[in-house]
């Protein structure tokens, strides 16, 4: 069991939405560049009329995407959504087989690992997806003892509900103990 204390303020989503609006930032500023500096040349030099069309499209997608970064500067997106209302209160963070529970002054979040899409590790905290933009920032203050890329690993390995959560528990009757079913010995087969 892992057991977490911290705090997640807007700041913390802010600045998550900024790293990523900045990662965009960069990754359009530069597909752009690269197509208007491609396109200049293949217009300028034009050595045939299918190099010429090619550097007009390439001008006009590289505009595109230039507009779309400058764009992302003057009306940024969120692109993280907190999972939980951000508050400058203490956060009890227990993430168990049964799956993740916050408990905070002002509300009690319980998420089954069947509805984690994905686990982003950001170095210093994890991103705990439950949505296409809405996730559980989990900080790097574990007070049980591990570590933050031991909870990594052990959340990755059960999100969607992908471990089955019979696999390490005794036997109910319909298989051992490591989660195997039985062999059938032949008695129980149909004609």
């Amino acid at each position: 069991m892992f057991q977490l204390n911290y705090k997640i303020t807007d700041g913390d989503i802010k600045a998550i939405n900024k790293k990523f609006m900045l990662f965009y930032f960069v990754l359009y500023l530069a597909v752009a560049v690269v197509g208007l500096t491609v396109g200049v040349i293949a217009v300028v030099l034009a050595p045939s009329k299918l190099m010429f069309v090619l550097g007009i499209i390439l001008l006009v997608l590289g505009g595109i995407l230039l507009l779309c970064s400058i764009m992302l500067l003057i009306a940024p997106k969120n692109f993280v959504v907190s999972a939980i209302k951000p508050s400058d209160d203490d956060l009890t963070v227990s993430i168990d087989e049964n799956g993740i529970a916050v408990q905070s002054p002002s509300e009690d979040v319980k998420i089954p690992f069947a509805s984690v899409t994905e686990v982003r590790d950001k170095k210093q905290y994890l991103l705990v997806y439950t949505g296409k933009d809405v996730a559980l920032m989990i900080k790097n203050a574990i007070a049980s003892g591990q570590t933050l890329p031991e909870l990594n690993k052990f959340l990755s390995a059960r999100r969607g509900g992908l471990v089955n959560p019979y696999a390490a528990t005794e036997s109910d009757g319909n298989g051992d103990a490591d989660g195997e079913n039985p062999v059938d010995d032949g008695d129980n087969a149909k004609d």
